[in-house]
């Protein structure tokens, strides 16, 4: 909880009254109803703790992943992994962070008394991370964390290039919270990537790709078990509680279901992006269900003031003021999106 702290992510509804949430990128098909019926089943359970070692969640994970059981920790979103593997790390040293990005990385590394490095992507290069990083004395750093699909800006990083950080040795956290909300989430092969490369971490959580924010679930892959034991030593014993448990079960088991939504975001991903450029708006070619743009204009106040809630990116380190990211939504609600930005814009 947060105590006299601004709040730095998107998703903060309570604070304005607000129609149409672009702030927060979740899979724009909602929850699926499997999910909704096991975290109303699981309400008699409600008395008992919950698995502390997730059993049956890790074997789901498992089955669905191709990763052994015992190269998975959940936690209490993913959120908590970034941070219990920040404090597994070793102390009184640097880390680097591909920029810009998630700032929860730089929070909890900070909190964990390392300090930070920041490799900035430029934008001439798209915001693409390029065989430049392979350049810098990689060797320096306890880790290095990076995020692709990228957060805010929806761009992958090339296959080649990540096994070629992996193979300098580093500690490599890589969140790939966004995958499998791409067209093609089998890219990096991650069952032969983490089993070739144990100084590799994996990040996935359950929170956008099935809409499950408020059940906080997510889960590191990593074949080095001592990290995974050091990792499990900063956690809570019941921090995945047991509706999220069963949730994260169902979810599991709607793979049709997620591949079905993200063809319909990408079509939207694809019309958004061209009405936003017909509008003189820059905006980058994203792979994810959001998108990162630059304009002038006030965007975020002219749109709180028509109850349309958006993320000013302006906090990430690399970017500043005009930088938004949208959600990308069902087709009426960017139409209504779409609607009040032409007013604001014309």
């Amino acid at each position: 909880m947060y105590v006299n702290k601004k709040n730095p992510h998107g998703g903060d509804i309570y604070s304005h009254d607000i129609l149409l949430d672009l702030s927060s990128n979740m899979n724009p098909a909602g929850t699926p109803n499997a999910v909704k019926a096991a975290v109303r089943a699981s309400a008699d359970s409600c008395a008992e703790y919950p698995d502390p070692y997730c059993r049956e969640l890790r074997k789901a994970i498992s089955g669905r992943e191709e990763v052994p059981d015992d190269c998975i920790i959940c936690g209490n979103g993913a959120a908590e992994m970034i941070y219990a593997y920040a404090y597994s790390l070793p102390n009184e040293n640097r880390a680097l962070v591909i920029s810009p990005t998630f700032s929860e990385y730089e929070d909890a590394l900070k909190a964990a008394g390392i300090t930070v490095d920041n490799y900035l992507l430029s934008e001439t290069d798209g915001f693409r991370l390029t065989e430049g990083i392979l350049k810098e004395d990689l060797s320096a750093y306890c880790a290095v964390f990076l995020c692709t699909p990228n957060n805010p800006t929806g761009i992958t990083v090339d296959p080649g290039l990540l096994e070629e950080i992996a193979g300098t040795g580093v500690r490599l956290f890589c969140d790939m919270c966004f995958l499998d909300l791409t067209e093609d989430p089998g890219r990096y092969g991650i069952p032969s990537f983490i089993e070739r490369y144990p100084n590799v971490t994996v990040l996935k959580a359950f929170t956008k790709s099935f809409s499950m924010a408020g059940l906080r679930l997510g889960y590191a892959m990593t074949s080095d078990s001592e990290l995974l034991e050091e990792m499990s030593s900063k956690t809570q014993c019941w921090n995945v509680s047991s509706v999220a448990q069963q949730a994260g079960i169902a979810a599991l088991d709607c793979d049709g279901w997620l591949r079905e939504s993200v063809r319909m975001a990408g079509k939207e991903r694809a019309r958004l992006k061209d009405e936003l450029s017909s509008l003189g708006i820059k905006v980058w070619s994203s792979e994810a269900n959001y998108l990162l743009l630059r304009t002038d204009k006030d965007l975020y106040g002219e749109m709180i003031r028509r109850r349309i809630l958006i993320r000013d990116c302006s906090n990430y380190t690399g970017l500043e003021k005009g930088y938004y990211r949208i959600a990308v939504k069902t087709a009426q609600e960017n139409d209504i999106f779409l609607t009040a930005l032409k007013e604001i814009i014309r």
